[in-house]
């Protein structure tokens, strides 16, 4: 492996960008691959397959190729496991900021002992100290794209204090805080903050929004030609948020609007999710290109990146309302729920955002008779919101899928294919395939004939764990029919 990895650095690919870093030991800072300067020699020379494990070994980011600002990580659990992959994403958004490892780890039922080995065994790095370097590199990203001041950006990054803040990103980066802004020229950086979201190329982000504007909804969502935009609420706050590509920078421009920046950490994490960033694809392709029938659903050697909701609640509504009817059907249908529920927005939000969607204990008492919902399907969402409720279903991006898919069924009104298509699009879980949806069916068919559901689920087996990206290949291979 670090052959591999020593031929990359020597070679300077951005191919592998993200996916090791190497330390300078003679200079004490570490780059990513295709670090412009000059190439070290092997022998002082040190490789990581991590972010943090570069950090914990005390190297410092390299100033020219800035690999901890114009390179995420959120794919450094390299052939880890699946606690690791999911206590990570919990990290990533936060949860160490307001809650304990031993919280993090009773939610997934391991020891906190057994979750730092684990940590220790795949990162090489516990997971205290990965939500500390966390914190510090998003912080940083903050004080370069922005001109919130230190204070908001330190509570933002999920710091206690300003002197928590001060002394991480000195012992981290040997700069203060006000150090690392000073370096940067703010002249021409708006009031709002625009993050970029970096993808390693190819990425076809024409592809994502042609799949968006078909399920925009009125009032919440607007996908143009260039860009997609919603509004958003969360604990502390609402606004809205854009996201553009920059080609030139393999990177979304992620663009916020909101009055608490604290926020930003979480919305952040969100987009990268819903533009299906966080995924190494490398795996995927190499497979799927050997398949006759889902290479054909395949562009350019890259299976379709999975669109994931930005909000689960509001998709399991949307996927509830979508049984047996078009896409179009369903989405004027979620439009006509939210402007129901008429949470406006306000003066301030751009032309065609005029509401926030409603959230459970919102729905859960709005009328929805007149909107053209049958009495069955009002019930189906009235039961599943209150499930919810009640805690007897959880929308957690980060539970096991067989878990949710059982308790999901059980509710009345819901079948095999809403459950699949909720924890597809609306929690990311990779490996949900909707066997019996009418487009897998066509896709599928033997000699002419629809194939049956349960000799597709047999063949979908070959490939597991990535069913949900098959399910994309299938739908997109109809599109040439």
């Amino acid at each position: 492996m670090y052959a591999e990895f020593s031929r990359a650095r020597r070679k300077k690919d951005k191919n592998f960008d993200g996916k090791f870093f190497f330390g300078v030991k003679t200079t004490g800072v570490f780059c990513r691959p295709s670090c412009p300067s000059p190439t070290a020699k092997e022998e002082n020379v040190e490789y990581f397959e991590s972010i943090f494990a570069a950090l914990e070994k005390g190297y410092r980011p390299c100033l020219r190729c800035r690999p901890d600002v114009d390179v995420d990580y959120y794919t450094g659990n390299i052939g880890g496991t699946t606690i690791v992959d999911t206590a990570l994403k919990s990290i990533y958004d936060g949860y160490l900021n307001e809650h304990s490892i031993t919280d993090l780890a009773n939610d997934l039922k391991v020891s906190e002992r057994h979750l730092r080995k684990l940590f220790v065994d795949n990162l090489g790095v516990p997971p205290i100290k990965i939500s500390r370097y966390h914190k510090a590199l998003f912080a940083k990203k903050l004080l370069i794209s922005s001109t919130q001041s230190i204070t908001d950006i330190a509570f933002a990054s999920g710091f206690g204090s300003i002197r928590q803040f001060n002394e991480t990103c000195k012992a981290i980066f040997g700069k203060t805080p006000t150090s690392v802004r000073q370096q940067i020229d703010h002249s021409g950086i708006s009031d709002n903050t625009t993050l970029l979201l970096r993808y390693p190329p190819p990425f076809n982000f024409q592809q994502i929004l042609d799949f968006m504007r078909h399920r925009a909804m009125n009032g919440v969502e607007v996908v143009t030609d260039t860009s997609y935009r919603r509004t958003f609420r969360t604990q502390r706050t609402n606004g809205y948020f854009s996201v553009r590509d920059n080609p030139s920078e393999s990177a979304l421009e992620l663009s916020i609007v909101c009055d608490d920046i604290k926020c930003f950490m979480e919305i952040h994490n969100r987009v990268r999710r819903m533009f299906d960033l966080n995924t190494d694809f490398s795996t995927i392709n190499n497979r799927f290109a050997q398949d006759k029938l889902l290479s054909k659903g395949m562009e350019n050697g890259h299976v379709p990146r999975l669109p994931i909701a930005y909000n689960p609640f509001e998709f399991m509504v949307r996927a509830i309302l979508g049984q047996q009817i078009t896409v179009k059907a369903a989405t004027t249908l979620a439009a006509r729920i939210a402007e129901k529920a008429d949470i406006k927005t306000g003066k301030l939000f751009p032309k065609g955002l005029d509401y926030f969607f409603p959230n459970a204990e919102e729905l859960i008492s709005l009328d929805l008779e007149g909107i053209g919902l049958t009495k069955t399907r009002q019930q189906t969402i009235r039961t599943a919101t209150q499930a919810l409720l009640d805690e007897t279903i959880s929308l957690s991006p980060t539970q096991d899928f067989r878990s949710f898919h059982k308790s999901f069924v059980n509710l009345k009104g819901i079948g095999d294919w809403t459950a699949n298509y909720v924890g597809m699009r609306g929690l990311g879980m990779i490996d949900s395939f909707p066997a019996n949806d009418l487009g897998i069916l066509k896709a599928m068919k033997k000699d002419g004939k629809k194939n049956a559901t349960k000799a597709i689920l047999s063949e979908s087996e070959k490939w597991r764990p990535y069913r949900a990206y098959a399910a994309l290949c299938l739908w997109n291979s109809m599109k040439e029919n």
